[in-house]
């Protein structure tokens, strides 16, 4: 059976002191429990937040227009070219 994220998340916090104090080792653990590829914690540290990444790809796309043409929205999602203000 496939645990949603907040029970997940939340199991974490409960069992592990430090997924509360370090949000990073929460979200390695939490990947850790999706996955079974190994990535060393020090090499983890050296990624960029998940958040981080789907930022630089909204700005990328919708504060600078680019790959517009090439996107294709997920399923319920919608996407309006910004309107410039003249």
């Amino acid at each position: 059976m496939e645990r949603k994220l907040i029970e997940v998340v939340e199991r974490l916090l409960k069992s592990d002191k430090r997924c509360r104090t370090d949000t990073k080792w929460l979200t390695y653990r939490t990947m850790r429990f999706y996955t079974k590829i190994f990535i060393p914690f020090q090499d983890f540290l050296k990624m960029p937040s998940f958040e981080s990444v789907a930022r630089c790809k909204r700005d990328l796309m919708n504060k600078e227009g680019k790959f517009n043409d090439e996107f294709i929205p997920e399923e319920g999602v919608t996407f309006q070219k910004p309107v410039e203000n003249k």
